[in-house]
């Protein structure tokens, strides 16, 4: 399974990834139908290669956690949310896969 680690989010940003800092608060913002500027998608994340348990289909919504603009790279980080208040994060474009444990939103 691609899921390599199980992190318990508290009082302190667990990552040393800046883009990271205000998880929580991303989560939030994009449960409660508003999109921060860095952040795109909202595309069901179907799940092909079987990386997280297996649910069913649109379940899943992945976003990119990216600076971008148009026609550049998406780059490799993305937030993938559960209907069920699931988060999982990606580093590096869905070949793993952190679930995110206690986060609020």
């Amino acid at each position: 399974m691609a899921i390599r680690k199980r992190v318990l989010w508290g009082h302190r940003n667990p990552f040393s990834e800046p883009r990271l800092a205000e998880l929580h608060v991303l989560v939030t913002s994009i449960r409660q139908g508003i999109r921060p500027r860095n952040v795109r998608g909202g595309r069901i994340f179907e799940n092909k290669e079987g990386h997280l348990p297996a649910r069913e289909h649109g379940y899943y919504r992945e976003y990119d956690v990216e600076p971008t603009s148009p026609g550049r790279h998406r780059g490799t980080l993305r937030i993938v949310l559960g209907t069920g208040g699931d988060v999982y994060i990606s580093g590096n474009h869905y070949n793993d896969f952190r679930l995110i444990l206690g986060i609020p939103g």
